[in-house]
């Protein structure tokens, strides 16, 4: 039999002869008390299996596992920065000119008169504003089969709008 004993300062395990004779929490005050018993199977206990732990060797550490990645210079951090931002600012307002429709050139077609000096450029303008001169400019040549860009005041065009 075997008895866990109580003191003070820690516990303590006693087996063998004479643990019978120790009361289970009477009259141990104030040194000892009983706080358990149990039987125990056989005398000879097996060892136990964990391992003993093994000292830490002081090693020098990996070179390589020390090395920091050097910071860069706050200025080429700024311009890194200011750059991807422009990048950004300039996908957003490619993306609205692309959703607005101001790439492409009207379906829709009108017959106007060209006035007092004005140009092919002029006139593809002021027939569609949103879009881009250049692409009205040809698509209002092809319209009207224009070899050069010459206008008299008072013609009729066909012109998107």
């Amino acid at each position: 039999m075997a008895v866990v004993i109580g003191t003070r300062n820690s516990f303590e395990l006693v087996d063998g002869a004479g643990v019978e004779d120790v009361a289970l929490g009477a009259g141990l005050r104030p040194g000892p008390r009983v706080l358990r018993r149990f039987d125990v199977p056989d005398r000879d206990r097996r060892p136990s299996t964990r391992r003993a732990p093994v000292p830490a060797r002081e090693t020098p550490p990996d070179a390589a596992a020390c090395r920091v990645r050097p910071e860069r210079h706050p200025a080429v951090q700024f311009a890194l920065y200011a750059l991807a931002i422009a990048a950004l600012a300039a996908a957003v307002t490619f993306g609205y000119l692309y959703a607005s429709g101001a790439t492409t050139v009207p379906e829709r077609t009108a017959v106007v008169h060209v006035q007092v000096g004005e140009t092919l450029h002029d006139l593809a303008k002021r027939s569609a504003p949103a879009s881009d001169p250049d692409a009205v400019a040809a698509r209002i040549r092809t319209l009207n089969n224009l070899t050069t860009d010459d206008l008299t005041p008072g013609q009729p065009l066909t012109v998107p709008h």
